[in-house]
């Protein structure tokens, strides 16, 4: 991120407020209740329209015209829940407009403030996991979702990959989505460059971004090739598992998947290469919702991201009622599910859900 793509969302923004403001005017003018509360509804639906299509949509429009529609997400929730402070003092005294206004205005800054540094402060998020499969003891750290190029600035990620490299993994797991169709080749490169320059074992699986899949139907051009992609990766000394595992000493295997928007190139679970299942099974896999995959496998652990923990609330509030895998903790079968926020977000640098973050994982024999 740059300081002249903030600079395009704080006045896009202000812009927002306005047009919000203007619409909304003639309404609330005429003091009708019923009309105000209909009003308030219609807010609210477009509100989570806007998220769902920021995070999960992903229609044309959005991509094409992703900043606007941020800008009218940062000003809508801060002025419903001005509507809600609103209606509460207007049983102790009059509405004012000027009131209304400062609220907005006040509140829209403190939402972007906050969308903004919780985006780009990334935090260790510390797992113990014990197993009697287990011979030795074992560090690693995943993360996933970086979308390097589109939401976070440099500094910030060279920070975290200082701070991961602190905590002496015995391997680091890149769980898909490092790159997307708004990074270029020249970032591409960088990011995979600093990633092998860690003196850690590297392990890569890939997303539904890595390889620009949508670049060319949208934007109408790629930025680099998969060959090119491939190349950075290993000339970097990191290994792609794709549909393969790794043998780690006679007690784990890490096992990496071929992501889901790939179908015909994602291998049944029974047509897997034979592997010991005495051993502890760490399973990566971008997307957390192949749940028969999951409990046909067995494995002891799975790591995925792809969710971004919904990135824009309150779209995590939805996925839970819709029964997705969207954050934290789950047990599908045998097999113990984690599912990561994330260490960065898609495209926008704008984070309202769960904080960005890279697990520590810690196995321990029991």
């Amino acid at each position: 991120m740059n300081t002249a793509l903030y600079l395009k969302l704080i006045i896009e923004t202000i812009l927002a407020i306005t047009i919000t403001y203007l619409v909304q005017f003639p309404f609330r003018k005429i003091r009708n209740r019923f009309v105000l509360f209909i009003l308030f509804l219609a807010k609210v639906a477009l509100t989570l329209y806007l998220g769902l299509c920021l995070i999960a949509f992903d229609p044309v429009i959005i991509w094409k015209h992703e900043y606007p529609f941020a800008a009218l997400y940062l000003a809508l929730i801060p002025d419903i829940i001005t509507d809600i402070i609103c209606f509460l003092l207007s049983f102790f005294r009059k509405e004012n407009e000027k009131l209304r206004i400062i609220l907005s205005v006040a509140l829209t800054l403190l939402f972007m403030i906050y969308n903004i540094l919780n985006m780009q402060m990334i935090l260790p998020n510390h797992h113990e996991i014990t197993s009697n499969k287990l011979k030795n003891e074992y560090r690693f750290v995943f993360f996933a979702d970086l979308h390097y190029g589109s939401s976070q600035s440099r500094n910030t990620v060279d920070k975290a990959l200082n701070e991961i490299k602190e905590l002496k993994p015995d391997y680091l797991l890149l769980g898909g989505d490092i790159t997307d169709e708004n990074t270029t080749k020249e970032e591409m490169e960088y990011i995979y460059h600093e990633i092998g320059s860690l003196d850690i074992p590297v392990v890569f699986i890939y997303g539904n971004h890595d390889r620009q899949d949508r670049g060319m139907s949208i934007y109408g051009n790629i930025q680099y090739t998969e060959q090119e992609l491939k190349e950075a990766i290993t000339a970097n000394g990191i290994t792609i598992l794709y549909e393969s595992f790794l043998e780690i000493n006679d007690d784990l295997i890490l096992l990496g998947r071929e992501d889901p928007s790939h179908p015909d190139q994602r291998k049944a679970v029974k047509d897997l290469p034979s592997f010991p299942y005495d051993h502890f099974i760490l399973v990566l896999d971008h997307t957390p919702y192949q749940n028969d995959d999951i409990i046909e496998l067995k494995a002891d652990l799975q790591l995925s991201g792809h969710t971004h923990a919904a990135q824009f609330f309150p779209i995590k509030t939805i996925y839970k009622i819709l029964k997705l895998n969207v954050l934290g903790d789950y047990w599908i079968g045998d097999t113990h599910l984690y599912v990561s926020p994330g260490i960065s977000g898609w495209a926008l640098p704008l984070r309202s859900e769960a904080h960005s973050q890279y697990e520590v994982i810690d196995l321990i024999p029991e």
